[in-house]
C-alpha cells in the first residue's frame, strides 16, 4: 500500500464508530401525568359582591366544564361546571356532597353563543330538609352593574327545582327543558 492510501484508513481505524441514539430513559417515555383539577388561588367566595365579581372573571373556568354549551329550551342555553369536590364526589356516587363543593351554570342567551348570566350554587354546611347548607346566587347580566336576583341560602326558588337532585345537585346528563328568561 502506498502511504497516501494508508493515512484515510488509519484515520477511519482511529475514529469511534457512530454514535447510537441512546435509549429513552423511562422518564422520557412516561406519559406526562393528567394536569390536577384546582380551585381557583382565593377559592369560591361567599360575599355576594365577591362572587360577582369572581364570576365575571370567569374564574370557575378553572374547573373542567361538566357539558358543552347545550339548548335548556326555546329561550336559551347553559354550560355547567363543577369544582373537584363536587366532580369527585359526584364521580363517587355520593348521596352527600363535601362541604365546599360548587357548581357554576353559565346561562346563555338562544343563539347559545351569548353568556348572559351566571348562576352558583355553593355548599356552607350541611343540607338540611331544606337546602339550607347551600347558598344560592344567580345573575342576569355579565356587567359590573349587574344586580343578583338571588343570593341567599336555601333560595326557595332554587331548592324547588333542586330538592329531588341528589344532595340538590342535578347530574350533568340531566335533560334540561327549563327555558331561562329571554334577555
Amino acid at each position: 500500500m502506498r502511504p497516501a492510501a494508508i493515512t484515510p484508513l488509519l484515520a477511519a481505524l482511529a475514529c469511534d464508530p457512530p454514535a447510537r441514539p441512546a435509549a429513552p430513559t423511562p422518564h422520557e417515555v412516561a406519559a406526562p401525568a393528567p394536569t390536577p383539577i384546582r380551585e381557583p388561588a382565593t377559592g369560591t367566595p361567599t360575599d355576594p359582591n365577591a362572587i360577582r365579581s369572581w364570576l365575571q372573571a370567569l374564574a370557575y373556568r378553572e374547573w373542567a366544564p361538566q357539558t358543552g354549551v347545550r339548548a335548556t329550551g326555546e329561550h336559551g342555553g347553559e354550560r355547567l361546571y363543577f369544582n373537584a369536590a363536587l366532580a369527585a364526589s359526584m364521580r363517587a356516587g355520593n348521596h352527600d356532597h363535601p362541604i365546599g363543593s360548587a357548581a357554576v351554570r353559565e346561562l346563555y342567551a338562544g343563539d347559545l353563543i351569548t353568556l348572559k348570566g351566571f348562576a352558583l350554587m355553593h355548599k356552607l354546611g350541611p343540607s338540611g330538609p331544606t337546602g339550607e347548607g347551600w347558598f344560592w346566587y344567580e345573575i342576569f347580566g355579565t356587567s359590573a352593574d349587574a344586580e343578583p336576583t338571588v343570593a341567599q341560602a336555601a333560595a326557595p326558588g332554587c331548592v324547588g327545582c333542586h330538592s329531588h337532585a341528589v344532595d340538590f345537585v342535578h347530574a350533568p346528563d340531566t335533560p334540561r327543558d327549563d327555558p331561562q328568561p329571554l334577555l
